[in-house]
């Protein structure tokens, strides 16, 4: 009888966690900007920041195949990003962070699709900051110690991949495309 109790209990443990979904590492919100859509709310939710064996293994993905969103969609998802009002999201394959020496952080994500791919007209910005139209999408965040900023994306900014190091990031200077980037509650 006592086993059926603690049987009967772990399920309940065990249903709890499942309904309650995944735990959550950290979460933003952005606004698009200086792009087409702009005004576009957007929620980051990672699931889980990547150790470098991981990262390397998305590099390694996105450095053999020019056309790598293919293999990419194979690999685990650490997160995801919506876009407001979309019953759709898009899964991040690639989500690191690095501090800066002012208490900030840039935070660097890959998605497995181009954003914008399930929209009508697409995402797109002004040609002379457009680039090289890829199969997938990175999002850089740069936050500071209070969890706000901007952003930028690969629609405005050529990828830079360091294979070395199994990191990506976008080149600087780029078109600010994410602004009013908020971190959702307190830095994990």
């Amino acid at each position: 009888m006592a086993t059926c109790a603690m049987a009967a209990a772990a399920l309940t443990l065990t249903w709890d966690a499942l309904a309650a979904g995944p735990r959550l590492a950290d979460t933003f919100t952005a606004t698009t900007a200086n792009m087409k859509p702009a005004g576009l709310e957007l929620r980051i939710q990672i699931l889980e920041w990547q150790e470098a064996a991981a990262r390397e293994e998305i590099i390694a993905t996105i450095a053999a195949d020019a056309d790598a969103a293919s293999p990419l969609t194979k690999l685990p998802t650490v997160g995801y990003v919506w876009p407001k009002g979309s019953p759709v999201g898009y899964s991040l394959k690639y989500a690191h962070r690095t501090s800066a020496g002012d208490g900030g952080e840039r935070i660097t994500l890959v998605t497995d699709r181009r954003l914008g791919q399930y929209e009508f007209k697409g995402w797109s910005v002004p040609s002379p900051a457009a680039t090289k139209d890829l199969p997938y999408s990175v999002i850089e965040l740069y936050v500071d110690s209070s969890g706000a900023g901007t952003g930028t994306m690969s629609l405005a900014a050529e990828v830079r991949l360091d294979e070395e190091s199994g990191t990506l990031s976008l080149t600087t200077g780029s078109m600010h495309l994410l602004t009013d980037v908020k971190r959702e509650g307190a830095k994990p």
